[in-house]
Parts: structure tokens; sequence; C-alpha cells
């Protein structure tokens, strides 16, 4: 299980434990996903640039599939081994960036150059926030099909209940008559689960589409 899968599911079995109405960023998104923007020397295939860079816990197979995607709508890129070549836009101008992506305790790193000693170090840094923002929302959406998942799962729980259990009062027994009104407060116990999904669900949203 990929970390950014178990502070998701961590913050399925936490949420009656916050205040939902005082929803932020830092609250579902914890600061360890995501590291500051910094600068780095770092080699690119066989050689040494300065380069800038963030950390994360979100696996790479998604990285790699964000950052192609981020690159083919504002230029092109193209992969060279291990490094990601690519061009952009800027103030009128092309700008041709390396990116490197690797993995080191459990975090996947992404290192931008323009191998010219970072003369573009707004620019690159511009790029990386925009990068940034994008997986955040990404990590977001994968928290809202999480929730969706679970609120589907109490749903059928909740109807089987709501279906089956009056015929336990028609079995006239004691035994069936306590598991009637044992069902009955599990019902409750449920319907309370779903109006807390549904609140977080509706805050996640909010959130998500408040990340610009």
């Amino acid at each position: 299980m990929s970390l950014q899968k178990v502070f998701i599911n961590f913050y399925l079995l936490a949420i009656p434990f916050y205040g939902l109405g005082q929803i932020n960023l830092d609250r579902v998104i914890p600061k360890n996903v995501f590291s500051e923007i910094q600068t780095e020397q770092i080699m690119f295939n066989d050689k040494t640039y300065n380069s800038i860079f963030f950390s994360t816990v979100i696996p790479k197979k998604i990285i790699v599939k964000e950052l192609e995607n981020l690159y083919n709508e504002i230029g092109n890129i193209e992969k060279e081994k291990k490094i990601y070549k690519g061009t952009i836009k800027t103030k009128g101008e092309l700008l041709s960036l390396l990116t490197y992506i690797s993995k080191k305790n459990r975090q996947t790193l992404i290192y931008i150059t323009d191998e010219k000693d970072l003369e573009n170090k707004s620019s690159i840094n511009n790029l990386l926030v925009t990068f940034k923002k994008i997986l955040m929302r990404r990590f977001l959406n994968d928290y809202i099909i999480k929730l969706e998942n679970n609120i589907s799962k109490i749903d059928r729980k909740q109807n089987k209940i709501i279906r089956n259990n009056p015929n336990n009062l028609m079995m006239n027994s004691g035994f069936f008559y306590k598991i009637y009104h044992n069902k009955e407060s599990k019902k409750i116990g449920l319907k309370s689960a779903l109006e807390t999904l549904y609140e977080e669900l509706e805050n996640i949203k909010f959130l998500y589409n408040s990340i610009n």
C-alpha cells in the first residue's frame, strides 16, 4: 500500500474527531505529503546542474503521468534515458528544461533545471508551484473517490437493514426481538456515519475547487 493510500485511509478513520466546519489544507493534506520547494545540485544523466525541486509521497507513476500532461498542455516533452526534456513558452520565449524524477526514503523527488545555472529560476519555480497544485488536487480527488466508495458501502448496509429488519419482529421470539433492536441501533449509527461522510465530501470538494 502506498503512503498516499495510508494517509487517505487514516483520515477517513479520523473524520469524527475533527471539526468538519473548520476545514483547511493542513487538516486534509499533512505537511509531510509535500515538501517545500528548494534548490540543490543534482546529476542529470552524466552532468551536474543546479536545480529546483520538491518531494512528495504521491506514487511516482501518478507523478509521471501528471507531469507529461502538464508539459503537453503548455509545450512538449520527450524522455531520454531517465530524463524528461520539456519545452515550454514563457514571456514569449521558448524555455528548454530537464526534469528528473527519483525515489528516496519513500518520497518521490521532482528536480527541474534549465542547464544554465538557474537563469530562469522564477519561471521554473512558477512551473513547480503549478505542478504541486496539480498534485494536491490529485491527492484530494483520490480522497473524494474513497469517500464516495465508503458512502456507497454504508448506504447498501443501511438499505439492507431497512429492508430485512422488520421481518425479525414477525418471528414472535425474544431472541429475534433483541436482534431487531440491535439492528435498529446499527441503522442509527450508519445514518450518523453517512451524514458525517457526506459533510466531509462536500468540504473536500470545496477545498479541491479552491486550489487554483
